[in-house]
């Protein structure tokens, strides 16, 4: 069974690769085929993890240039509660094994985003969702999904956030 901040680790490590791998919305290469190489010798035990950071870091720049620092929340900058429930779901061995199957190839990991996705939603550049993470964050997060996968399809760069209340 999946809790919400596994919906929310899954979402942001698949828009993350398929950001950086698939519609090459910034530059990091975190899940690119020689950083594991390059990550495994410092982070022997946790090269995953620090791939997972490093793309959430670099997808967090842009979005925030896209959309602003202040009141708001986006997928790579997430309430506190969330962010350590991301973490703590990304140290759960069980589940990152199952996690790395969607990264092996961009097709792969759509077919998981979209099945995670709300169905309906559309990518129309920076957008204000509507709703709270402490209202309903499963509902939330998987409209989030739904605005990224119709970005990525339509190759639309996409940047959904939520205002604070």
């Amino acid at each position: 069974m999946t809790n919400v901040f596994e919906s929310a680790a899954e979402i942001r490590v698949l828009v993350g690769y398929l950001a950086e791998q698939h519609a090459a919305w910034f530059a990091s290469q975190f899940f690119g085929s020689r950083a594991s190489a390059f990550l495994a010798p410092v982070f022997a035990r946790t090269a995953f993890q620090a791939q997972c950071n490093g793309v959430t870091t670099a997808a967090a720049r842009v979005h925030d240039e896209a959309i602003g620092v202040g009141r708001t929340h986006h997928l790579f900058r997430l309430p506190e509660v969330l962010e350590q429930g991301v973490a703590a779901a990304l140290a759960e061995i069980t589940f990152v094994e199952q996690l790395r199957q969607h990264l092996t190839a961009p097709d792969a990991a759509l077919a998981r985003l979209e099945v995670l996705s709300a169905p309906g939603a559309a990518s129309e550049g920076a957008q204000v969702m509507a709703g709270e993470f402490v209202d309903d964050a499963e509902a939330l997060l998987g409209a989030i999904a739904g605005v990224y996968l119709d970005g990525f399809r339509k190759g639309i760069k996409t940047f959904p956030f939520v205002r604070e209340a």
